[in-house]
């Protein structure tokens, strides 16, 4: 398709530049920033002309997991108070006769349950995004994996894994274990209550922390960018990498942060808040 063709086009100059700038890279031992600096922004969307909707309801029951893949669109998330799980599945295409090509698959296996689009080899086959509004019972596990897109989390109660490609990511409010892997998108986390992991690159990651009991241990690495906020750590800095350790009261709860080629900046709320 068009848009990953682009991708390995993009990918294969960015490599370039980062060769480059580590082969130029002088030999003095004071900090820097890097040579290279880049600002990634997710492709834009399509011009969807037709879209097909699905609405998928099921009991939570034995059900302790959730996996939604998709790309080209929206995904937005929230606990809900009951316990059944409501996904809205939404093809979208630029053309009427793409959206046969395509469908949306329910999967369950043992406690988990998955969505994702397959091709059913029957009409054309271009371009295609596939965009979920999900509600879920408190204290799911649910792992999203997003490339060309925009997350939007909000209210979220339990564990979430979110695993996103040239996307935009917002988390408002979440009490709970989370972890994000990202590459190439900003990255807005707002509210967290709980341990937290997050790996990036290429992108631009805001993190607010809300005092849990228990505290933080924060464990931060960011290389060739920048690190700020009002965490309580102690930097060191060598050459284009900054690390920072840190407690915050006990430091029960774990926040690993590892970052390339980005800027970070981590706040710990005030407790008045």
């Amino acid at each position: 398709m068009k848009i990953r063709s682009i991708t390995v086009v993009l990918l294969a100059v960015l490599t370039l530049l980062l060769v480059l700038d580590a082969w130029y890279r002088p030999e003095d031992p004071s900090p820097r920033q890097p040579s290279v600096e880049l600002e990634f922004r997710p492709i834009p969307p399509m011009d969807p002309q037709a879209s097909r909707t699905e609405v998928f309801r099921r009991p939570q029951g034995e059900l302790t997991s959730l996996v939604l893949k998709g790309g080209l669109g929206v995904v937005k998330l929230k606990s809900g108070a009951g316990e059944e799980l409501v996904v809205s599945a939404t093809i979208t295409a630029e053309r009427e006769g793409d959206l046969a090509a395509f469908e949306v698959v329910e999967a369950a296996s043992h406690s988990e349950l998955s969505y994702e689009l397959v091709n059913t080899g029957l009409g054309h086959s271009g371009e295609v995004g596939l965009s979920f509004e999900a509600e879920v019972p408190s204290g799911m596990e649910v792992t999203v994996q997003y490339d060309y897109g925009f997350v939007e989390v909000e209210d979220f109660v339990g564990f979430l894994k979110l695993v996103t490609r040239f996307s935009t990511v917002s988390v408002q409010g979440l009490q709970g274990t989370l972890q994000v892997d990202n590459q190439f998108g900003d990255v807005g986390l707002r509210n967290i209550a709980g341990p937290l992991t997050l790996e990036s690159a290429f992108s631009s990651s805001r993190v607010q922390l809300l005092p849990v009991d228990g505290g933080y241990d924060f464990r931060i690495e960011v290389s060739n960018g920048s690190l700020a906020g009002n965490a309580p750590v102690e930097r060191d800095v060598q050459r284009n990498m900054t690390t920072a350790r840190g407690k915050h009261g006990e430091g029960l709860h774990p926040v690993v942060i590892k970052s390339d080629f980005g800027s970070v900046k981590v706040d710990l709320a005030s407790s008045s808040r």
